[in-house]
C-alpha cells in the first residue's frame, strides 16, 4: 500500500467530533489527558441537562404538558448521546483496530485508474454526508438557541427565557447572569449534539469506504482473467489466474473480518439509536401537530424531525449498500471467464475456489442492532411506521385525558 496516508474533510471532521466527545483513540499521554478532559466535559454537560430537564418536568407536570414533552425529548436525546459515547469508550481498543486497518488498507493513494474512479465516488458520498452534518443539524442547533431569543421579544428583562428553564433563588434573569447562563446552555447543546451524531457519522464514513472496497474487489475478480499470455501459454495463464484469484480471496476475507469488527464496535450504538428513535419522533410529532407550543418551538421540532429522518435514511442507506455490494460478489465472479480455463489441476482448483467464494457471499456482510435484526432500508421504513404508531397512541391518550 502507499506510504502517504489519505485524508479528506469527512475523515478529519469525524475525528474532530469524536475527540470533542472523548471517544477518539489516545496515542500518547497528552492525548489521553485531553480525552479524559473531553469525557469529563461530556459527563458534566449531560448531568446538567438531565437534572435541569427532570426538575422542569416535575415543576410543570399537570400545568404545561407541552413543555414537559419538550423536556422529555431533551432527556431522550441526552440519554442516547451518553449511551453511544459509553459504548465507544468500552470498545476503544476494537475501535483503534478498525481505524488502523482503514488507514492501512483504505485511506491511501495506491489505486489504478479504474479503482480511482470508485474511490472518487466514495469521496463524493462522504463529502455529501459531511455537508448534511454541517447544514441540516445546524438548523436544529440554531433553533434551540433562537427559540428563547424570539420568545423574549416584547418581554421584560425579568421575564427572559433560557434554552432550559432553571428554577433558582439567584437573579438569573439579570445581566450578566442571564448572558453567562445562556452561553453555557448553548455550549451544553453543542457538546451533546456532537456526542449524539459523531458515532453515526464515523460509521457512515467507514461503511462508504467498505462499499468502495467491495466494488474494487468485484472489479478485480471480473478482470484478472484477461491476460496477455492467454493465447500463447495456457498453463502459465491458468497459474496467473489462480494467483490473482487467491489475492482477491484474501482481500475479500479481510473485508469480511473488517465488517465483523464494525459489528462488534457499533452494534449497540445502533441498537440504542433504533430503540429511542421512534419514541423520540413520536413526541416530536406531538409537539408539532397537537401541542399548544409557540411557533418557534414548533419550528425547532420540525427541523429536528427532518434532520433525524434524513440522518436515519443516510445511515440505513450505507448499511443497505454494504449488504448489497457484499452479495454482488456472486454475480461478478459468475460472469468471469473461469469456464474458459482448461480442466487440469490448476483449473479444477480454481473452479473450487470460485464455488467457495460464491457460497460465502450468499451470507451478506451486515450491521445489526445489537444482533437482533440487520439494518437496511427496510429498517428505515419500519421505524417510520412505528413512529406514526407511537404518535397515534399519544394522540389518542391525550384526547382521552382531555375528554
Amino acid at each position: 500500500m502507499g506510504k502517504e496516508v489519505y485524508t479528506d474533510l469527512s475523515i478529519i471532521s469525524s475525528k474532530i467530533f469524536l475527540r470533542i466527545a472523548g471517544a477518539w483513540i489516545a496515542m500518547n499521554s497528552a492525548e489521553e489527558f485531553r480525552r479524559k478532559i473531553s469525557l469529563l466535559n461530556v459527563a458534566i454537560v449531560a448531568t446538567y441537562s438531565l437534572s435541569v430537564n427532570t426538575m422542569n418536568i416535575h415543576y410543570f407536570w399537570g400545568n404545561d404538558i407541552s413543555y414537559c414533552v419538550y423536556c422529555f425529548c431533551n432527556i431522550l436525546c441526552v440519554t442516547l448521546a451518553l449511551s453511544k459515547v459509553t459504548v465507544l469508550r468500552i470498545r476503544r481498543f476494537e475501535l483503534a483496530d478498525v481505524v488502523a486497518y482503514a488507514e492501512k488498507h483504505f485511506w491511501h493513494y495506491n489505486y489504478d485508474a479504474q479503482e480511482q474512479l470508485y474511490f472518487a465516488q466514495c469521496q463524493g458520498l462522504c463529502k455529501f454526508l459531511i455537508y448534511f452534518v454541517f447544514i441540516i443539524p445546524v438548523f436544529v442547533l440554531f433553533s434551540y438557541v433562537v427559540t428563547p431569543i424570539l420568545s423574549n421579544v416584547g418581554l421584560n428583562k425579568s421575564e427572559r427565557l433560557l434554552i432550559f428553564e432553571v428554577r433558582s433563588s439567584w437573579p438569573l434573569r439579570e445581566t450578566p447572569y442571564y448572558e453567562i447562563l445562556f452561553t453555557w446552555q448553548a455550549i451544553v447543546v453543542f457538546v451533546l449534539f456532537v456526542a449524539y451524531i459523531c458515532p453515526d457519522v464515523f460509521l457512515c464514513v467507514l461503511n462508504i469506504h467498505v462499499i468502495c472496497q467491495f466494488r474494487i474487489v468485484q472489479y478485480k475478480m471480473l478482470h484478472f482473467w484477461n491476460s496477455d499470455v492467454k493465447d500463447t501459454d495456457t498453463v502459465r495463464y491458468s497459474a496467473q489466474c489462480s494467483v490473482a484469484l487467491k489475492k482477491c480471496i484474501q482481500q475479500h476475507q479481510s473485508l469480511i473480518e473488517f465488517c465483523e469488527k464494525l459489528e462488534h464496535v457499533f452494534s449497540y450504538t445502533v441498537l440504542f439509536h433504533m430503540v429511542i428513535f421512534s419514541l423520540l419522533m413520536g413526541f416530536d410529532c406531538y409537539e408539532i401537530i397537537l401541542s399548544d407550543a409557540s411557533t418557534s418551538r414548533r419550528l425547532l421540532f420540525v427541523f429536528h424531525v427532518l434532520g433525524s429522518f434524513i440522518h436515519l435514511m443516510i445511515f440505513t442507506y450505507t448499511c443497505h449498500g454494504l449488504m448489497e455490494e457484499s452479495t454482488n460478489i456472486i454475480t461478478t465472479i459468475y460472469f468471469g471467464s473461469w469456464n474458459t480455463l482448461p480442466m487440469d489441476k490448476i483449473g479444477r482448483s480454481l473452479r473450487s475456489d470460485v464455488k467457495m467464494i460464491m457460497t460465502r457471499s450468499l451470507k451478506p456482510c451486515r450491521l445489526t442492532a445489537g444482533g437482533f435484526f440487520p439494518v437496511s432500508l427496510e429498517t428505515f421504513t419500519g421505524l417510520a411506521s412505528s413512529t406514526f404508531s407511537y404518535f397515534t397512541l399519544l394522540r389518542e391518550s391525550f384526547m382521552r385525558n382531555e375528554g
